[in-house]
């Protein structure tokens, strides 16, 4: 049976990016959480923090969470604030390899500046990431069987870095 791998890490630090590139390296299937949630409720995800609000959109990332339970041998791009409900954590490390993808925040608020389909993030204010990213982190870190650090490595040098760190036994 192939493991799940998982990135976990704040929005910008390249979960998406990094994902479809080392899915195709080890020849799995991509999952995306946040594009999966769009796509089920038919809005973008800075629409449904609007109309209903944070919540709202944690439950809907919690239900899609417990549908992470029967797959196999994907990797799963998670929102950046997945790791705020222990639920969503305890599924991930029984499914997954867990990866944390960690960027500063001076990093973040570079790739995010001009991004206002973040809702959490709209505008990029530095303050308010290194905010998030102090708030979170330990989950990050708790949550994560491997740490990665994104500054200043392409995506391939990234893919290259966690390559040697996985079991491969497991998932090939």
């Amino acid at each position: 049976m192939k493991p799940n791998i998982t990135l976990i890490g704040m929005m910008g630090a390249g979960k998406t990016t990094i994902g479809k590139l080392l899915s195709k390296t080890l020849n799995m299937g991509f999952f995306d959480m946040d594009a999966e949630i769009e796509r089920e409720q038919d809005i973008p995800i800075v629409q449904i923090f609007e109309k209903f609000g944070e919540e709202h959109f944690r439950v809907l990332e919690n239900n899609l969470c417990k549908k992470i339970l029967q797959m196999n041998g994907v990797v799963i791009s998670t929102g950046g604030g997945v790791v705020l409900n222990p639920e969503n954590i305890s599924i991930i490390r029984q499914t997954s390899i867990a990866i944390y993808l960690h960027a500063t925040p001076q990093s973040i608020y570079s790739r995010l500046l001009r991004d206002n389909s973040r809702p959490l993030l709209a505008g990029g204010q530095l303050l308010h990431i290194e905010e998030i990213l102090k708030n979170r982190q330990h989950l990050y870190k708790g949550a994560a069987d491997i740490t990665i650090t994104t500054e200043n490595k392409t995506p391939r040098k990234i893919v290259l870095e966690i390559l040697p760190l996985l079991p491969l036994r497991e998932i090939t």
